[in-house]
């Protein structure tokens, strides 16, 4: 078991201060979680002089309850090996039509056609396709049917900036003689309609980061915390934790590690997507929220193709937009972006409670 926040001396001191003595056995079991314990002996009826062994055990035994389940969805793992021509090849079909699924539910009614089937003559259509080549105002695009170069004007040409090579994007055009021109641009993004998902049960999760930095007061206070919510079943603590799985058996916690693969977890009907950022190589330019908010626009964790990562199905398309995106990125705040709470936390003071019922963010300082 590990190191108790409180000493025996203050704990007895707790007790006596109430109207309680502890007996030999009762000790050791109260030491770590004292205030809890003893808001508890408060309830037993006929109330208790003497607390002893037994009565510590009978309000264990009272107060269990079934831990939520936690289901991990997807590790979005690299996967190590010599790639090959079929796997860069099956890597773009599984990517173009993941995606092509999303923008012909967004597009629906734009009158989607191949790429070969742009008719001849003056018309308004829609494609949907993989970027390949960008120039200063157009860009290459194909699909399984062959590439065409779509042009932009000034207005839509803003959203140039927005695309990346191996991007899968959809485009609704009109030919002009030769050339085609972008009227408008289809991310895979989320619709704004998306109604927020909740969960059927009063549950909390935590998340927080680097708990072993924390001062002995902040640490004690971190503790009461995590004790005293009744609500709170899970904590996702990222880099090595304090926080001892005994000392806190009602509660799931889940260590996110330096190594920690990307992965999709699911509590009761919410999707929580844990990234942490050391699998990311971001460049001191990019802005934190906004490499997140890209993520949930283009769904897809790695835009650009690299051999390294993406082998075979082990593609990094978001198939659904995750509920939760929790990840140490540099920051201590949170957004909601179209049904998604985004917590960014790289603050040890700094705690994160989510009920995932009402979807209430609360931050807390420590």
């Amino acid at each position: 078991m590990g190191v108790s926040m409180f000493s025996e001396e203050e704990v007895i001191r707790l007790f006596l201060k109430n109207g309680y003595q502890l007996s030999k056995g009762a000790l050791p079991l109260v030491l770590h979680n004292p205030h809890k314990i003893l808001e508890d002996v408060s309830k037993l009826r006929p109330r208790p002089f003497i607390i002893t062994e037994e009565h510590v055990k009978k309000i264990f035994t009272s107060s269990k309850k079934p831990k939520p389940e936690i289901i991990v969805l997807k590790r979005y793992e690299i996967l190590k090996k010599q790639i090959k021509i079929k796997d860069y090849i099956k890597n773009f079909q599984t990517r173009y039509e993941k995606i092509k699924n999303i923008l012909t539910e967004r597009m629906r009614g734009e009158n989607i056609i191949s790429i070969n089937k742009i008719p001849p003559y003056v018309s308004t259509f829609s494609v949907i396709g993989i970027v390949r080549r960008r120039g200063q105002n157009n860009i290459l695009i194909e699909d399984p049917s062959g590439e065409a170069t779509i042009n932009f004007d000034t207005d839509i040409g803003k959203k140039l900036d927005e695309i990346k090579v191996d991007d899968v994007i959809g485009f609704t055009c009109k030919k002009m003689k030769e050339n085609l021109i972008a009227k408008n641009i289809y991310f895979p993004e989320t619709p704004s309609s998306r109604e927020i998902n909740k969960a059927d049960e009063g549950i909390k999760v935590a998340f927080l980061f680097d708990p072993p930095s924390l001062e002995k007061k902040q640490q004690k206070k971190l503790y009461d915390i995590l004790n005293k919510d009744e609500l709170l079943s899970s904590v996702f603590v990222f880099k090595t934790s304090s926080i001892k799985k005994e000392e806190h058996p009602k509660l799931n916690l889940i260590e996110i590690t330096k190594d920690s693969a990307p992965t999709l977890f699911q509590i009761d009907k919410i999707k929580i997507l844990v990234l942490q950022k050391k699998f990311f190589s971001l460049s001191k330019e990019v802005e934190p929220l906004n490499f997140i908010i890209s993520i949930l626009r283009h769904r897809n964790l790695i835009r650009s193709f690299d051999p390294k990562i993406h082998i075979g199905d082990n593609n990094f398309v978001l198939d659904e937009p995750p509920d939760i995106i929790v990840s140490d990125f540099e920051g201590g705040f949170y957004k909601n972006f179209k049904g998604t709470t985004i917590v960014l936390n790289s603050d040890p003071t700094k705690l994160f409670l989510i009920n995932l019922k009402t979807r209430e963010v609360i931050e807390k300082s420590l």
